[in-house]
């Protein structure tokens, strides 16, 4: 069932509680289409994060993740074998496991664990693993310890883990702060919490709106986490804004330049270039016919864009922002 506009709610910030913000822009469900309902994404005046008001109720958040969005990761809507979904994964597996490889080898625990594949990983390199994913629709194919349901109900034991992995979760929760202080409260002193997110200090988050809306219900900087770190008795030890773990490429903006000069509206525009399954719609036609135009907007925004790309990750303005942090004795 699709969730009607008028079923939207305002909130304050997710993160600090503060009631001061500005509007940044207007966004919409481009990649999935469950909703016509327009977001407005603000940013907090304290803590400098942003996030959707409106936005769906809490209730409704799973009518916007259909069957394919699980699929959309390993780049099909069909679903796949245990051994594809590892082949796809495997470069991104080794990605973040470099986050903890300095560790001897522990009791770990990921939240949004998805399919299972990085407890696997790292059940493989001789860590205890349990997961948690929030949504009881996602499968398992490897048969991994994982528990459905909702993380802030759930019972562990107090300071039992050495690491906890939280990729690509906080930007889909609803209450990311509470996430962060119960993984704190679980960790052993000296263990590791480590967060990926995206960046809205990034070119892709403030004037390409990467982000996955609604999904992604907050998009916070380094300095906002760091704040809510401290907050909790966390110390960051390392950040990057590299994009091997999950992408988040800076070029689509010659294109997406092109089709609005040639007559595309704003949302037009945007459905192409954020449809998961057909992206030659956007990179290589132009209102579904074959463009020479566009294959060489294409093609001049890969070549001008990488450059660039590479520079802004190194300054810590790309997509993907990763942060591990220490908890104190």
């Amino acid at each position: 069932m699709t969730p009607a506009r008028e079923d939207l709610v305002e909130v304050v910030c997710p993160l600090c509680g503060s009631r001061a913000a500005r509007v940044l822009y207007e966004v919409k469900d481009w990649a999935f289409a469950c909703s016509d309902a327009g977001f407005l994404l603000r940013r907090c005046q304290d803590c400098g994060c942003g996030y959707l008001s409106p936005r769906p109720r809490e209730e409704d958040m799973s009518c916007y993740y259909p069957q394919e969005f699980y699929w959309s990761w390993e780049g099909g809507q069909r679903p796949l074998t245990w051994e594809e979904v590892l082949k796809r994964r495997w470069h991104q597996l080794r990605a973040k496991a470099e986050w903890v490889a300095d560790l001897p080898p522990g009791h770990l625990l990921d939240i949004g664990a998805q399919k299972g594949e990085f407890l696997w990983f790292m059940q493989q390199r001789g860590w205890q693993v349990e997961g948690v994913e929030l949504d009881q629709a996602v499968p398992n194919p490897g048969r991994m310890p994982i528990r459905y349901g909702d993380f802030l109900r759930m019972d562990f034991v107090p300071n039992a883990y050495d690491a906890i992995t939280l990729w690509a979760v906080l930007e889909h929760v609803y209450r990311p702060a509470a996430f962060v202080e119960m993984a704190a409260s679980l960790l052993k002193p000296g263990g590791r919490l480590v967060v990926l997110v995206t960046n809205l200090r990034s070119i892709q988050a403030r004037w390409f709106c990467q982000d996955d809306y609604p999904r992604h219900l907050t998009i916070f900087t380094a300095a906002a986490l760091e704040r809510l770190y401290a907050k909790h008795g966390l110390r960051i030890i390392r950040g990057s804004t590299r994009q091997d773990i999950f992408g988040g490429a800076l070029n689509g903006g010659l294109v997406y330049a092109c089709k609005r000069l040639t007559g595309y509206a704003r949302d037009e525009a945007m459905r192409e270039w954020k449809r998961p399954h057909d992206p030659h719609l956007f990179w290589a036609q132009w209102r579904g016919r074959p463009s020479r135009l566009i294959r060489w907007a294409s093609r001049a925004d890969r070549l001008l864009t990488k450059p660039l790309e590479l520079l802004l990750d190194r300054l810590g303005y790309g997509f993907i922002l990763t942060v591990a942090a220490e908890k104190r004795p």
